[in-house]
């Protein structure tokens, strides 16, 4: 039985579209088998990289170099890479347990449709996205303290290598060659370290975010991030309480998401939407979550 295939998606594959960026390494034929039947036999991070190659990237990303400055040379990698929509890169501090974890990202090559317009885009305009699920980068031997103290969702220390990750994450978009990484933050001060490379896509989602980010900069980003996770984040003006907006962030690198993101009608929609939002933190409100959180 021969299997069938959707044309448009077989067109879209990165085999058949590699030349599109000039210099990106040639795909291998088990990555088009893979983005057919989802088959990774050799358990390569999207049917490319193995673990040598992979290594090789996050020595150039410099995520190496920092983990062996901060205490932890030649972490122990290992990649899970059989389920297509789970990519997953950990890399351990000699053991290989959770409490040993210094790096893990969730990774997936997919499509992304806008989920209504948005500029130029409509429901069926498609990217070829690299999508983070997931991404955890801790200090197994760390300690939270008053000068660092726990963000939500942290169960150890951050270290501070955000940037390297970013750089690793943009090489392998680029080899990849997709349109850009895309994630869904989902507490304020991920979407905040995020901000340093990332837009979202959404000018208003921007502008809203940013006006957060003005509003809130008095306050210590611990605090902050859990009092907007609590609910307690209010617009000045009607009072009303804001939850946390759900919304794409993504890095382009190329093509017409690229171009949206830097035009001229993104940063005059972006700045409509900051002149227009501000925002304050219900401290009663806060109080009262605080006191049931910690004695339910």
């Amino acid at each position: 039985m021969i299997p069938r295939f959707d044309l448009r998606r077989l067109f879209g594959l990165p085999l058949l579209s590699a030349g599109e960026d000039p210099g990106a390494p040639a795909p291998r034929e088990s990555e088009l088998l893979f983005d057919l039947t989802g088959e990774n036999p050799e358990n390569r991070l999207f049917a490319r990289y193995g673990a040598g190659e992979l290594r090789d990237r996050l020595g150039a990303s410099g995520l190496l170099a920092g983990l062996s400055e901060r205490g932890y040379p030649d972490p122990l990698l290992r990649l899970s890479c059989a389920d297509p929509a789970d990519q997953r890169i950990c890399l351990y501090a000699g053991e290989e347990t959770r409490d040993r974890l210094l790096f893990e990202a969730r990774l997936q090559l997919a499509p992304f449709h806008p989920r209504r317009p948005i500029g130029p885009f409509t429901e069926e305009t498609s990217f070829r996205m690299l999508v983070i699920h997931w991404l955890v980068l801790s200090s197994p031997d760390g300690t939270f303290s008053v000068d660092r103290p726990r963000l939500p969702g942290q169960e150890k220390p951050g270290l501070g290598l955000l940037n390297p990750t970013l750089a690793l994450l943009k090489s392998l978009a680029r080899e990849l060659s997709v349109d850009g990484v895309l994630d869904v933050p989902d507490h304020f001060h991920t979407a905040l370290f995020y901000s340093r490379a990332f837009r979202y896509l959404d000018p208003e989602a921007e502008g809203r975010f940013q006006a957060i980010a003005r509003d809130l900069s008095g306050i210590p980003l611990a605090q902050a991030s859990d009092a907007v996770r609590e609910g307690c984040l209010v617009d000045r003006t009607t009072g009303a309480s804001i939850p946390w907006p759900t919304a794409e962030q993504v890095l382009a690198l190329r093509g017409p998401l690229r171009r949206f993101l830097r035009s001229p009608s993104y940063q005059e929609a972006r700045n409509r939407a900051l002149a227009d939002h501000r925002f304050v933190v219900n401290w009663d409100l806060y109080r009262e979550n605080l006191a049931r959180r910690d004695h339910p």
